[in-house]
């Protein structure tokens, strides 16, 4: 039985939805195609920011961290968002209306997609799946941990009227192929100690044919005073002195390692540097403070790690503390 409003027919009665009637009758709209018993959205809408609930299907390919916006929202109104963060693992940030059972970690995968749906204008709740390609999973890359099973010391300051006074910190991997994980040593120390390096692993399952193995740190920034001539150093002040750029990938080798450090050390013989040095490191960029990236017949993985605080290394040449 045909559906009439008006005297115009609006489903007819093979259930096909009439829409030339216009908006704004049954609830219908100009968007709509197909049959009652057969509804889908009528395409997939690209967007760049903007997630607009009068959309059904939206897609978004990442070139960068996007901070999401949401429109016309009302309650019941629900959609789909597919979401490639890109090779490069970019992060997506939702406004505080869209609530989620807990935040995903988006460094785990490249594809996500995110169902929403709206209660209210402040309360709009979702949930994702993350996959890397169709097919992969059971391929899995381990986070890795830079507060267990030891505390990665990040802060130290060490003074002395012997020798040049140092203190350093460095986050070093090497790719283990063997054993399936990427080693990562999280050492750090100062003149008064033989320093601590515990290790931590990053595995991972049923990546095959892997292609390359990166890894990258990210900061807001960093910066090196006092005595910072880099000659002088056996590495550091900053990972920029060892030719290692914030938010750029670097292959990590199978032996030696790849290495990102921090070390302060005062020249007992240099005027101009007073006999100190500060070296700090903002670890506040919106990416992960340290990513390990494979890319393989599976897809991209990445691993990830938090640091517990900003980078701060400080030297003195002398018999007391003295401030900066």
């Amino acid at each position: 039985m045909a559906i009439k409003q008006q005297n115009t027919t609006v489903i007819d009665d093979t259930r096909k939805v009439f829409t030339t009637y216009g908006e704004g009758v049954w609830g219908f709209s100009a968007g709509i195609d197909g049959k009652f018993s057969n509804l889908h959205p009528k395409q997939v809408d690209t967007i760049t920011t903007g997630i607009d609930f009068n959309k059904s299907v939206l897609k978004i390919a990442m070139t960068g961290a996007v901070t999401f916006t949401v429109s016309n929202t009302a309650p019941g109104r629900m959609i789909i968002l597919n979401i490639d963060t890109s090779t490069s693992g970019h992060t997506p940030t939702f406004p505080s209306a869209v609530k989620f059972p807990s935040t995903p970690t988006w460094s785990n995968n490249r594809h996500w997609q995110v169902h929403l749906t709206v209660l209210s204008a402040t309360d709009i709740r979702a949930t994702a799946f993350g996959f890397d390609e169709p097919g992969a999973a059971s391929s899995t890359f381990s986070n890795f941990s830079l507060s267990s099973p030891t505390f990665w010391r990040t802060q130290d300051y060490y003074w002395s009227s012997v020798g040049w006074p140092e203190t350093w910190c460095y986050l070093l991997f090497v790719h283990e192929s063997s054993n399936n994980r990427i080693k990562i040593t999280y050492a750090y120390g100062d003149s008064g100690a033989p320093g601590s390096y515990p290790v931590q692993y990053a595995n991972y399952t049923g990546l095959t044919g892997i292609t390359s193995v990166e890894a990258q740190y990210n900061v807001a920034s960093q910066s090196c005073s006092g005595d910072c001539n880099s000659s002088n150093y056996s590495f550091g002040p900053m990972p920029t002195s060892d030719g290692y750029t914030s938010g750029t990938y670097y292959t990590v080798p199978t032996s030696g390692g790849l290495r990102f450090a921090w070390m302060a050390m005062a020249n007992p013989n240099d005027p101009g540097g007073a006999g100190q040095s500060l070296v700090q490191a903002n670890m506040t960029s919106s990416d992960p403070d340290f990513r390990i990236k494979i890319v393989c017949n599976e897809g991209t993985f990445y691993s990830t790690a938090q640091t517990q605080g900003n980078i701060e290394m400080r030297a003195t040449h002398g018999s007391t503390a003295e401030p900066f």
